[in-house]
Formats: C-alpha cells, structure tokens, sequence
C-alpha cells in the first residue's frame, strides 16, 4: 500500500472573500447608520409611520435608492426634531 498526500484545494484568490473589507463604509454612511440606530428607537408610532412614509415617497417619486431616501427622511426627522424644541 502506498501512502499519499491529500490534495489541497487550491488557493487562488478569487475563491475567497477578503479577510476585510477592501474599503471602509464612506463617512456619510457610517454617519447616518449611527444616527438611525439612535433615532429609530426613540421615535413613537406616529413619527415611526412618518418616517417610513418619507422614504417610500423618496424611493418611489423622487427615483431615490433605499440608502439616499433613508438619508432624506433622517434628515428631515432631525430638522423638525430640532425646530420643535
């Protein structure tokens, strides 16, 4: 019997994901992600609906992608946030 080597799979690159993300997330972006995880929770039912009925008008009328229109809406949300304080 002879013995033999067990064959690796090969290693080319293209095979795998990065061991990290190439480029870090634009500074806008991480931006409005930390301020919806601070705003989302801290709004009611009716700012809730609101909120999310800005950004379907965005998507939907203003031919804006999911990321630009949540933008807009959060946006708008800080803006009457602060104008009714």
């Amino acid at each position: 019997m002879t013995f033999t080597r067990p064959l690796r799979p090969s290693t080319t690159r293209f095979g795998r994901p990065p061991a990290r993300p190439s480029q870090a997330l634009p500074l806008e972006e991480r931006m409005a992600a930390k301020f919806m995880s601070r705003a989302l929770p801290a709004m009611n039912e009716d700012e809730r609906f609101e909120f999310e009925e800005r950004v379907a008008i965005c998507m939907f009328d203003g031919g804006l992608s999911e990321a630009d229109a949540t933008r807009v809406a959060l946006n708008d949300y800080a803006f009457r946030k602060r104008s009714t304080r």
